[in-house]
Protein backbone atom coordinates (compact mmCIF):
# COMPACT_ATOMS: atom_id res chain seq x y z
CA UNK A 1 0.00 0.00 0.00
CA UNK A 2 1.55 3.60 -0.83
CA UNK A 3 1.36 5.96 1.40
CA UNK A 4 -1.17 7.71 -0.82
CA UNK A 5 -3.48 4.87 -0.65
CA UNK A 6 -2.96 4.93 3.12
CA UNK A 7 -4.13 8.37 3.81
CA UNK A 8 -7.04 7.82 1.39
CA UNK A 9 -8.32 5.31 3.86
CA UNK A 10 -8.16 7.73 6.15
CA UNK A 11 -9.57 10.04 4.68
CA UNK A 12 -12.77 8.19 3.50
CA UNK A 13 -12.59 7.34 7.35
CA UNK A 14 -13.35 11.04 8.56
CA UNK A 15 -15.37 13.70 6.17
CA UNK A 16 -16.19 16.42 8.20
CA UNK A 17 -16.13 16.74 12.29
CA UNK A 18 -17.14 20.38 13.26
CA UNK A 19 -18.96 22.77 12.49
CA UNK A 20 -21.81 25.48 13.06
CA UNK A 21 -24.50 26.15 10.49
CA UNK A 22 -24.62 25.18 6.76
CA UNK A 23 -20.57 25.51 6.35
CA UNK A 24 -19.51 23.33 3.76
CA UNK A 25 -17.26 20.89 3.75
CA UNK A 26 -13.65 21.56 3.07
CA UNK A 27 -13.02 20.95 -0.24
CA UNK A 28 -10.70 17.77 -1.31
CA UNK A 29 -8.14 18.97 -3.57
CA UNK A 30 -8.61 16.59 -6.78
CA UNK A 31 -4.70 15.97 -7.09
CA UNK A 32 -3.56 16.11 -3.65
CA UNK A 33 0.12 17.36 -3.11
CA UNK A 34 2.35 14.55 -1.86
CA UNK A 35 4.64 16.24 0.53
CA UNK A 36 6.44 12.82 1.21
CA UNK A 37 9.33 12.83 3.45
CA UNK A 38 11.73 10.40 4.92
CA UNK A 39 11.07 11.30 8.51
CA UNK A 40 14.47 11.11 10.11
CA UNK A 41 12.95 12.29 13.73
CA UNK A 42 11.93 14.85 11.25
CA UNK A 43 9.39 17.60 12.50
CA UNK A 44 6.52 18.83 10.28
CA UNK A 45 5.29 22.63 10.86
CA UNK A 46 2.03 23.61 9.38
CA UNK A 47 2.81 26.72 7.27
CA UNK A 48 0.52 29.23 9.05
CA UNK A 49 1.69 28.06 12.17
CA UNK A 50 -1.39 26.22 13.66
CA UNK A 51 0.47 23.00 14.82
CA UNK A 52 3.95 20.91 14.80
CA UNK A 53 4.43 17.38 14.97
CA UNK A 54 7.39 15.04 14.76
CA UNK A 55 8.01 11.29 13.40
CA UNK A 56 9.94 8.56 13.79
CA UNK A 57 12.62 7.38 11.44
CA UNK A 58 11.06 6.38 8.06
CA UNK A 59 7.68 7.60 8.70
CA UNK A 60 6.30 9.47 5.59
CA UNK A 61 3.51 12.50 5.35
CA UNK A 62 1.63 14.15 2.98
CA UNK A 63 -0.52 17.18 3.49
CA UNK A 64 -4.66 17.26 3.02
CA UNK A 65 -5.67 20.92 2.79
CA UNK A 66 -6.70 20.66 6.22
CA UNK A 67 -3.75 19.24 8.03
CA UNK A 68 -1.57 15.73 6.94
CA UNK A 69 -1.63 12.17 7.45
CA UNK A 70 1.20 9.90 8.07
CA UNK A 71 2.27 6.27 8.12
CA UNK A 72 4.71 3.93 9.29
CA UNK A 73 7.25 2.07 7.10
CA UNK A 74 5.29 -0.99 7.50
CA UNK A 75 1.96 1.27 7.11
CA UNK A 76 0.86 -0.49 9.91
CA UNK A 77 0.52 2.48 12.14
CA UNK A 78 -0.62 6.30 11.07
CA UNK A 79 -2.09 8.39 11.58
CA UNK A 80 -3.56 12.74 10.94
CA UNK A 81 -3.96 15.93 12.15
CA UNK A 82 -6.97 17.69 10.81
CA UNK A 83 -8.22 21.17 11.88
CA UNK A 84 -11.06 23.77 11.09
CA UNK A 85 -12.63 26.77 12.62
CA UNK A 86 -15.33 27.09 15.09
CA UNK A 87 -16.67 30.05 13.60
CA UNK A 88 -16.35 31.94 16.45
CA UNK A 89 -18.50 29.63 18.45
CA UNK A 90 -16.88 27.88 22.10
CA UNK A 91 -17.56 24.42 21.66
CA UNK A 92 -17.51 22.10 25.11
CA UNK A 93 -15.87 18.88 25.28
CA UNK A 94 -19.29 16.90 25.67
CA UNK A 95 -20.26 18.71 22.49
CA UNK A 96 -16.93 17.36 20.60
CA UNK A 97 -16.94 14.29 21.45
CA UNK A 98 -20.46 13.59 20.85
CA UNK A 99 -20.18 15.53 17.11
CA UNK A 100 -17.01 13.50 16.49
CA UNK A 101 -18.61 10.45 17.34
CA UNK A 102 -21.67 10.65 15.51
CA UNK A 103 -19.37 11.56 12.40
CA UNK A 104 -17.43 8.43 12.69
CA UNK A 105 -20.45 6.42 13.35
CA UNK A 106 -21.21 7.40 9.38
CA UNK A 107 -18.18 6.78 8.16
CA UNK A 108 -17.05 3.23 9.78
CA UNK A 109 -18.20 0.02 10.62
CA UNK A 110 -18.16 -2.72 14.13
CA UNK A 111 -17.38 0.78 16.23
CA UNK A 112 -16.74 0.10 20.22
CA UNK A 113 -15.94 3.28 22.34
CA UNK A 114 -13.67 1.72 24.59
CA UNK A 115 -13.49 5.37 27.06
CA UNK A 116 -13.08 8.87 26.92
CA UNK A 117 -11.05 10.91 29.62
CA UNK A 118 -9.89 14.78 29.45
CA UNK A 119 -6.23 15.01 29.51
CA UNK A 120 -4.18 18.32 31.66
CA UNK A 121 -3.80 20.04 28.54
CA UNK A 122 -7.73 20.67 28.03
CA UNK A 123 -8.31 17.96 25.06
CA UNK A 124 -10.28 14.90 25.14
CA UNK A 125 -8.78 11.59 24.35
CA UNK A 126 -10.94 9.14 22.92
CA UNK A 127 -10.26 5.05 22.28
CA UNK A 128 -11.84 3.04 20.15
CA UNK A 129 -11.82 0.39 17.56
CA UNK A 130 -13.59 -0.05 13.97
CA UNK A 131 -13.24 -1.08 10.63
CA UNK A 132 -13.11 1.20 7.33
CA UNK A 133 -15.00 1.36 4.03
CA UNK A 134 -11.98 -1.04 3.18
CA UNK A 135 -12.54 -3.99 6.33
CA UNK A 136 -9.33 -2.92 7.56
CA UNK A 137 -9.21 -3.31 11.36
CA UNK A 138 -8.32 0.08 13.00
CA UNK A 139 -7.42 0.23 17.08
CA UNK A 140 -7.64 4.09 17.46
CA UNK A 141 -7.03 7.41 19.94
CA UNK A 142 -8.49 10.26 18.99
CA UNK A 143 -7.67 13.64 20.67
CA UNK A 144 -9.98 16.24 20.00
CA UNK A 145 -9.26 20.02 21.31
CA UNK A 146 -10.64 23.52 20.42
CA UNK A 147 -8.25 26.28 20.77
CA UNK A 148 -9.09 30.04 20.47
CA UNK A 149 -11.26 29.99 17.07
CA UNK A 150 -9.36 26.54 15.82
CA UNK A 151 -10.74 22.92 16.33
CA UNK A 152 -7.58 20.22 16.23
CA UNK A 153 -8.33 16.53 15.99
CA UNK A 154 -4.85 14.31 16.47
CA UNK A 155 -5.96 10.63 15.31
CA UNK A 156 -3.42 7.96 15.79
CA UNK A 157 -4.21 3.76 14.39
CA UNK A 158 -3.15 0.74 14.11
CA UNK A 159 -4.10 -0.69 11.03
CA UNK A 160 -5.01 -5.16 11.18
CA UNK A 161 -2.09 -4.37 14.14
CA UNK A 162 -2.53 -3.59 17.97
CA UNK A 163 -1.67 0.23 18.51
CA UNK A 164 0.05 -0.72 21.65
CA UNK A 165 2.55 -2.64 19.24
CA UNK A 166 3.69 1.13 18.23
CA UNK A 167 3.79 2.72 22.03
CA UNK A 168 7.19 3.84 21.26
CA UNK A 169 6.17 5.35 18.47
CA UNK A 170 2.56 6.85 19.58
CA UNK A 171 4.81 8.74 22.33
CA UNK A 172 7.03 10.48 19.86
CA UNK A 173 4.46 11.24 17.71
CA UNK A 174 2.30 13.01 20.48
CA UNK A 175 5.06 13.58 22.80
CA UNK A 176 6.02 16.31 20.20
CA UNK A 177 2.56 17.31 18.80
CA UNK A 178 1.87 21.29 19.48
CA UNK A 179 -0.96 23.19 18.51
CA UNK A 180 -1.10 27.47 18.64
CA UNK A 181 -2.48 28.32 21.53
CA UNK A 182 -4.92 31.46 21.77
CA UNK A 183 -2.76 33.86 24.11
CA UNK A 184 -1.54 36.96 24.74
CA UNK A 185 1.39 35.39 22.86
CA UNK A 186 -0.73 34.70 19.66
CA UNK A 187 2.01 32.40 18.15
CA UNK A 188 2.71 30.51 20.96
CA UNK A 189 2.70 26.55 20.43
CA UNK A 190 1.70 23.91 23.37
CA UNK A 191 2.34 20.63 24.13
CA UNK A 192 -1.19 18.15 23.28
CA UNK A 193 -0.31 15.58 26.17
CA UNK A 194 2.09 14.40 28.37
CA UNK A 195 3.35 11.29 26.15
CA UNK A 196 2.84 8.85 29.52
CA UNK A 197 -0.86 9.21 28.81
CA UNK A 198 -0.42 7.45 25.37
CA UNK A 199 -0.21 4.32 26.88
CA UNK A 200 -3.28 2.52 26.79
CA UNK A 201 -4.50 0.14 29.74
CA UNK A 202 -7.58 -1.24 27.23
CA UNK A 203 -6.93 -5.02 26.35
CA UNK A 204 -7.08 -3.47 22.78
CA UNK A 205 -5.46 0.15 22.10
CA UNK A 206 -7.22 2.55 19.86
CA UNK A 207 -5.71 4.38 16.57
CA UNK A 208 -6.95 7.64 14.36
CA UNK A 209 -7.94 8.17 11.17
CA UNK A 210 -7.64 11.43 8.90
CA UNK A 211 -9.56 13.29 6.46
CA UNK A 212 -10.24 16.45 5.56
CA UNK A 213 -12.60 17.78 8.27
CA UNK A 214 -16.28 18.77 7.32
CA UNK A 215 -16.76 20.89 9.91
CA UNK A 216 -20.40 20.89 9.69
CA UNK A 217 -21.86 18.73 12.40
CA UNK A 218 -20.70 20.63 15.93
Amino acid sequence: MQPKVFAAVAFAAIGGIVSFGEMPAIAFPPAVEQVLAQAQGQTYREPSGLFEISFPAGYTYEQTGSGIAFTSTDERFGGSVDYGSAQGNVIGLEQLEASLKSEYEQRLSDLVWQGSSPQPDGSLRIDWTGRDAQGNALDAVSFVEQRGDTIFILNLFGVNAPYQDYNADAEVIVGSYRVKQASANANSLSQLVPTSSLLSTAPVSSDRLTQEPNYSNF
